[in-house]
């Protein structure tokens, strides 16, 4: 089993899909043009980037009129991810998770879930500051 990072759709219009980061990133907005299309009139065209990339997941919002929050929480400018971060994007929220853990997900009837790795390491960012909150 990989140690891809996982978005588990939790409320939205694509409620229990599971998306997959790939390495490089991934866009996520209400234009096609995006690997996670938010089909919602808060979502911006292009709202956030995802960036995977040496075992560290990362969030920016590339400058959306409505924010990106994480754990409730509105993001000013890019962040780190961990293991159980919630983000939301207009009305489509996500968990973060490893991909090996997804199948352990509960089940209606009551099955548990098993831990995943929570840590990230650093590494350089591509868009200028190095902040990560």
């Amino acid at each position: 089993m990989a140690d891809t990072p996982v978005l588990v759709v939790k409320e939205g219009a694509a409620r229990g899909e599971v998306l997959a980061v790939r390495e490089g990133g991934m866009g996520i907005g209400r234009s096609p043009d995006n690997d996670v299309v938010i089909d919602h009139v808060d979502a911006s065209r292009f709202h956030a980037r995802l960036l995977y990339d040496n075992g560290s997941l990362w969030i920016r919002d590339v400058g959306s009129r409505n924010g990106v929050f994480v754990n409730g929480d509105r993001l000013a400018d890019h962040r780190a991810l961990k293991v159980g971060d919630v983000v939301r994007i207009a009305d489509t929220s996500f968990e973060v998770r490893w991909e090996s853990t997804v199948e352990d997900e509960p089940s209606d009837d009551g099955g548990s879930s098993g831990p995943g790795p929570t840590s990230t390491g650093s590494w350089w960012w591509p868009f200028g500051s190095t902040t990560t909150e």
